[in-house]
């Protein structure tokens, strides 16, 4: 992986063009930056439900009340923290042999990798969720085995939670991928935009 600090984004100008294959297809998916957070702000509640259930088995495990969960202030600014190392994890799974650009978006609140390098369809999709996974839902696992009372366990609670909700624009990628590319099909971006496209044999 060759990461590279592109700095602040401003425009799809920016950003490189992939040599895409004729029969590359686009994915039907927003064209700037916030319209696309804005579509991914959906996933929200599917974020929301999967904090809820892990209330109500952490309750459940520990005989505790529902109210004693609550939001501490140095788990949402350990979050605010691995902006960026939850961009390198996804720079992480790029081939290691393609440069990785990294942005960030002032307008959007957002810091976001992008390469033009071709990944398959389950590589796209794990690339996606793999800070998710490290930063949310393993810290969400550990909090519901963790007793409740202590300041550590409102922060893991906290860090997992916001961590998760950082994630939509991910989720949104991998619904798309899910649902709009064939088996065996290569993921590729070009600007803003994904394309897939089934590889010539």
């Amino acid at each position: 992986m060759n990461l590279v600090w592109k700095g602040i984004y401003k425009s799809n100008d920016q950003l490189p063009v992939g040599e895409l294959p004729e029969h590359a297809v686009k994915f039907k998916e927003p064209n700037t930056l916030k319209m696309l957070n804005l579509v991914a702000s959906l996933f929200i509640i599917p974020v929301i439900m999967l904090v809820i259930l892990a209330i109500i088995i952490k309750s459940m495990l520990w005989g505790i009340s529902m109210e004693m969960v609550y939001i501490n202030i140095w788990g949402i600014l350990l979050a605010l923290l691995m902006v960026l190392p939850h961009e390198f994890l996804h720079a992480m799974v790029f081939p290691r042999d393609k440069e990785v650009q990294l942005w960030v978006s002032p307008k959007a609140l957002t810091a976001f990798v992008i390469s033009t390098a071709p990944v398959s369809k389950h590589r796209f999709i794990f690339l996606s969720l793999l800070p998710n996974i490290v930063f949310g839902l393993i810290p969400l696992i550990v909090w519901v085995f963790m007793p409740e009372g202590l300041v550590i366990t409102a922060i893991v609670f906290t860090f997992a939670s916001v961590s998760l909700l950082f994630g939509i624009g991910d989720y949104l990628n991998v619904f798309n991928a899910v649902f709009q590319m064939p088996k065996g099909s290569i993921q590729q971006l070009s600007g803003m935009n994904s394309y897939w496209y089934i590889p010539n044999k």
